[in-house]
């Protein structure tokens, strides 16, 4: 595949290409439901390092994360059905506020990434996924540059592809260094393999004055390029809709 042949070693030095989590490690984060508990993980949206001792709350539930950014909680009542409110704080990170989904007393969602402190004036995204499809890619487009793996992979003082992930659950990460009033962006999501299609396991944070803005959860669609934020005047606009593959090219 292309995208694979191209990365450079000046590359790997300013963006990373695997991702947070193996298979294997959301396999065996599966088969804590049998000992009635369950593992959530905790991982730098840029980095993919553990962020250990991170306090996570579920409601008003506090535990602690372990060195590895693991948090162990058990298991809810097997009849529940309905999101709760996840709450996680680390010194020098934007606090996370989202919601996990709970399915018959499983949570849906066990993976979790969280943002550095940035300055006000910044933007960043943060695209996340399931095991599939394998390879998602983030774009963003302003006025005079596209920021992606295919294309500037860096803009000097404006923005920067953080992380591209090829293998599934992600992140992609987009850093927009200080929002320009004059400049007018567009945030888009491109199915790069060739199988499957984007699902709603896909989400995508919204970092905007030092806080989450927004978890966007993705729509099923079989459209291979979507656009899901435009920011105009610094004001930010949510809404997905299918776009020609030539948008994300």
């Amino acid at each position: 595949m292309i995208k694979k042949i191209i990365v450079t070693t000046a590359l790997v030095a300013t963006t990373y290409a695997s991702s947070c989590w193996s298979t294997l490690e959301v396999a065996n984060f599966a088969q804590d439901e049998f000992s009635e508990k369950t593992r959530f993980s905790i991982r730098d949206a840029v980095t993919c390092e553990a962020i250990s001792n991170a306090k996570f709350f579920i409601g008003n539930v506090g535990f602690e994360a372990d060195k590895y950014g693991i948090v162990t909680v058990p298991l809810p009542p097997e009849d529940m059905d309905m999101n709760l409110p996840i709450t996680i704080k680390k010194d020098r990170y934007i606090t996370a506020n989202e919601e996990v989904m709970v399915v018959f007393g499983s949570y849906w969602n066990n993976l979790f990434l969280m943002s550095k402190k940035l300055p006000s004036s910044s933007a960043r995204f943060v695209l996340s996924w399931g095991e599939r499809p394998s390879d998602l890619d983030l774009h963003l487009k302003a006025n005079s540059y596209h920021v992606s793996f295919r294309n500037k992979k860096s803009v000097t003082n404006r923005a920067k592809l953080d992380r591209d992930s090829m293998k599934g659950y992600g992140p992609e990460t987009i850093t927009i260094n200080k929002l320009n009033k004059h400049d007018s962006y567009r945030v888009l999501v491109n199915r790069f393999s060739k199988k499957g299609t984007i699902n709603d396991k896909a989400q995508m944070r919204v970092y905007l004055d030092n806080k989450i803005d927004r978890v966007i959860r993705l729509k099923n669609t079989t459209a291979k390029c979507i656009e899901l934020a435009t920011i105009t005047d610094n004001i930010i606009s949510y809404n997905q809709r299918d776009l020609s593959d030539s948008e994300c090219k």
